[in-house]
Order: C-alpha cells, then sequence, then structure tokens
C-alpha cells in the first residue's frame, strides 16, 4: 500500500501473511501462564488471574438482579438484556466453517468496522462474521450498515461465567476488538480456550494508560494474550510496549474510518436541506456529536454570529439523543428559536434558527450540507474528541475545541492541512465562524484539500481484512 504519511516502522507488516508466524496461544493453564503465577517479591506470590476469576464469578450472582433491576426501572439497556449475561444467539457453523466475532463499542467503532468487515465478506464470504456492541447507538448503526453480518448483538458484562457461556455458543476462531477498551474476563477466556485475538485502530489515551499501570499483573498476561495488535500511532506501540504487550505483536497500521467515508451527491444534499426545512437563503452550520455543557457554549456562540449572519441555521446533534428535550429546554429558556428533527413532517413551516438533530443515523450526511462545522466532546474537559473524518469526507473544514486527545493525530494533520480550527470557547466558536464565512475565505479550496487528505489515508481497511483472512486461516 502505497501511503507516504503513514508512520514506516522497520516491525510494520510488509506482507498480510506475516501475523500468522505468532505462535498459537497455548491453554497453559487456568491463570494463562506457566505457572499461574504472576506476583512479584519475596514471600507468597499472589495469583492475580485465579483471584480475578473467583471474584469475576461471585460478581456474577449479583449482576443478573441488580442489573435486570436497574434495566426495568430505566428503562435502559433493556434491548437484548439476556445477551449482557451471555445469553447470545447460538451460532451453527458448518464442518471446517470459520467465524470472525468482532467487538464494537459504539457507534465510532462501528463505523471503523464495516469497511474491514466488508472487505472480508467480499473476499471470503464463507466465513461467518459476528458482530457485538454495547450501546442502543451502536447496535442500531451495526443493523443498518452491516446487512452482511451473520449476527449482531449486545457484548456480555464482563463475568467470567457470562463470557464462557457466550464463548460456548459463538465458537469463534478470531476475536477482534475495535479501538482498545480491554475486557480482561473475555481475553482471558479467550487465551484459556487456544483462540487468536486481535485489535485493529488501537489507541490508549493517558489516563487509560495511568489506570493500567495500577494493574500491571493483570494488565501485562492480558495485553500478552493477543496474537496481533495493530496500533494507529508510535505512541500507540510506545505505550502498549510498556503496559507488557510483546514487541513483535504490534503494528502501526491506521485509521480504518477512511476507507468507509464517501461525500454525499449534490442531489442528496437538496434533500437534506428539504428534510431540515432550511430556507435556500440561509448558510448551516452543523455542530455535531456535541456533549453535556457543550450545546450552551454553542448556542451563546451561535447568538453572537446571528448578529452578523441574521440567514444562519444551526443543527445541533448531541450524541446521546436522549438528551435532545433537555437541550431544548436550555434553547427555550434562553429565548432561542428551535425545532427537533423528529417534527418536521411534510408541512412544517422553514427553520430559521436551530434545528435539534433528535434522530439517529443522519448527523454523516447532515455535515454535507453545511458551510462550516464542529465536533464535540472537545469543548469541555476531559472531552476526548470525536470522528472529524465525517465532515471533511463532505469537503468542509471543522472546528473543535482543546480537548481531543482521542483524536489527537488526525486533529494535528487536518490542522496542518488547513481543515481544522481549535476555538476553545464561544467567543472563539464565533469568530472563526465569522471568518470561515466571510467573503475573503474561499471553501471550495476546502473541497480539494479535504479529498486529497481523505484519499492519502485510505487502505487500512484492506490490509486489517489481509491479516483477518490469515489468522482464520491458521
Amino acid at each position: 500500500m502505497n501511503n507516504p504519511s503513514k508512520t514506516q516502522t522497520p516491525n510494520k507488516a510488509p506482507r498480510p501473511a506475516q501475523p500468522a508466524t505468532a505462535a498459537k496461544p497455548r491453554p497453559a493453564g487456568p491463570a494463562g501462564g506457566p505457572s499461574g503465577k504472576t506476583g512479584g517479591g519475596s514471600g507468597k506470590k499472589v495469583d492475580w488471574i485465579k483471584t480475578f476469576k473467583r471474584l469475576s464469578r461471585l460478581a456474577g450472582f449479583f449482576i443478573v438482579p441488580t442489573f435486570t433491576l436497574y434495566s426495568l426501572f430505566t428503562g435502559k439497556k433493556k434491548r437484548g438484556l439476556k445477551h449482557h449475561f451471555g445469553q447470545v444467539p447460538e451460532v451453527r457453523k458448518k464442518t471446517g466453517q470459520k467465524l470472525v466475532w468482532l467487538h464494537a463499542l459504539s457507534l465510532g467503532e462501528v463505523n471503523a468496522a464495516v469497511p474491514v468487515l466488508k472487505k472480508i465478506h467480499e473476499v471470503r464470504p464463507n466465513v461467518l462474521l459476528v458482530v457485538s456492541v454495547t450501546t442502543d447507538s451502536g447496535y442500531d448503526a451495526a443493523q443498518r450498515l452491516m446487512p452482511f453480518v451473520h449476527q449482531i448483538m449486545f457484548h456480555p458484562l464482563d463475568s467470567w461465567t457470562f463470557v464462557n457461556r457466550a464463548l460456548d455458543r459463538i465458537q469463534p476462531d478470531l476475536f477482534v476488538l475495535v479501538d482498545t477498551g480491554f475486557w480482561p474476563g473475555m481475553l482471558l477466556a479467550l487465551k484459556e480456550r487456544g483462540i487468536f485475538s486481535m485489535i485493529f485502530n488501537g489507541r490508549i489515551s493517558e489516563k487509560s494508560q495511568a489506570r493500567y499501570k495500577k494493574f500491571p499483573r493483570l494488565v501485562k498476561p492480558m495485553l500478552e494474550s493477543f496474537t496481533l495488535i495493530c496500533m494507529q500511532t508510535e505512541r500507540g506501540r510506545t505505550t502498549m510496549q510498556q503496559l507488557g504487550a510483546p514487541l513483535p505483536k504490534i503494528r502501526i497500521v491506521g485509521e480504518t474510518k477512511f476507507d468507509g467515508v464517501e461525500p454525499v451527491p449534490d442531489s442528496e444534499r437538496q434533500r437534506i436541506r428539504d428534510r431540515l426545512k432550511i430556507p435556500p437563503k440561509n448558510l448551516v452550520f452543523v455542530a455535531g456529536s456535541t456533549h453535556e455543557g457543550e450545546e450552551e457554549i454553542l448556542m451563546h456562540a451561535f447568538q453572537r454570529i446571528r448578529r452578523k449572519y441574521p440567514l444562519l441555521t444551526m443543527v445541533l446533534a448531541p450524541r446521546k439523543i436522549e438528551r435532545s428535550r433537555e437541550i431544548g429546554e436550555m434553547l427555550k429558556k434562553n429565548k432561542v428559536n428551535f425545532v427537533y428533527r423528529s417534527r418536521l413532517g411534510r408541512k412544517a413551516k422553514p427553520s430559521n434558527s436551530v434545528v435539534v438533530l433528535d434522530t439517529l443515523g443522519e448527523l454523516a450526511k447532515v455535515y454535507s450540507i453545511a458551510d462550516v462545522t464542529f465536533v464535540g466532546s472537545s469543548l469541555v474537559a476531559p472531552g476526548g474528541g470525536h470522528n472529524l473524518l465525517e465532515p471533511v469526507s463532505q469537503g468542509k473544514c471543522v472546528i473543535h475545541g482543546p480537548y481531543v486527545e482521542n483524536v489527537q493525530k488526525i486533529a494535528s494533520e487536518l490542522k496542518h492541512a488547513g481543515l481544522a480550527f481549535i476555538a476553545p470557547d464561544a467567543q472563539g466558536i464565533a469568530s472563526t465562524v465569522m471568518r470561515l464565512l466571510g467573503k475573503n475565505t474561499d471553501r471550495s479550496k476546502f473541497i480539494s484539500a479535504a479529498g486529497g487528505y481523505i484519499q492519502s489515508q485510505r487502505g487500512t481497511a484492506t490490509e486489517i481484512a489481509k491479516y483477518i483472512v490469515t489468522l482464520t486461516s491458521k
């Protein structure tokens, strides 16, 4: 793959077949090591793995009634409730048939997994693909974007009893984790059964790194259990190595989300404007994936911008749509006219103020009608950032706050390419938006810059798919 912008390292596999040379993990004992003893120092050693398993089994007895009552009283986690306890639908494989179980935590991880699974389905249609998620938004996205997979389910809670029950029902040949967010019970159970496991799009925040360092005797064997670890950056590889992952198992491969984004056609863009009832002459500011505290900052910025650009509509899309009503109350309290997207029927009047996007699955395409965009989870600490590629893939520049640790590499590259701008507060957002809307800014230049950047980063999904196919061929 010719991609000069990606980090080249001596340890990056030049051929997809390389990871298959890694020795298959041995079920060496209940603790996952030769002796099961991972403690150090003088005196009696503590078997942290056995301790974890015992506590995990015990916790399972309390989790089932507690989690069930929580679900019944709050209405949360009701979908696929039994899945959380390992009672997932059983999969029946044909003789010799391979099965890949991929876990994508939420919406972002599902989007990253789609191009990889499509490639696998294209080249190995006989391989069964099972996808697990944790959130409702991830489940809905998987149902919408992955019609070709065999099964979509909720990931079991990380009790030793639950994960082993799920493994008995799925019987995967390979477990694939998108992004990170480790599940020690699952990973240790996979190792005990001798099942391959791998990560792609791997990254670890400084906060997570500090947390993992507190439990080295549990984290190190967990990382050693992986057959292959595909990280996004050099920093990620260094962090994994420091936490105990064997260096020969780590690759720097990049980000698969570049392979899953496509520009929306002009004809569809007009239909999106029509559905949102945005007047033809209005400019559009789309603020997506916002978190608590950010909407009020954006509202104040919007009020400032409207003094100069009264014909401006803001589309406000919270990351969690269940927060839409509280956002509406906040706007109402500040006397800002707004309408919920879900109430925009055919007879609705054009909106000249704020549209609260309280629906799932529309944001990625709504970015295409924007003149300026903002991506949330970046204004209020600790933040972390969300998918900056969605607006950029539509030829748009993007504004974000200072807290983007989870997407720092892409944020830095976009800033260098003149496609991303940092604004720390309402005043900064307002001034940046007004500058970008001004006559001295040629917004058409962002289209070519964005297209060039996206194209230069494509190819990772194909590389990851080859790794997965190789591992399932063993």
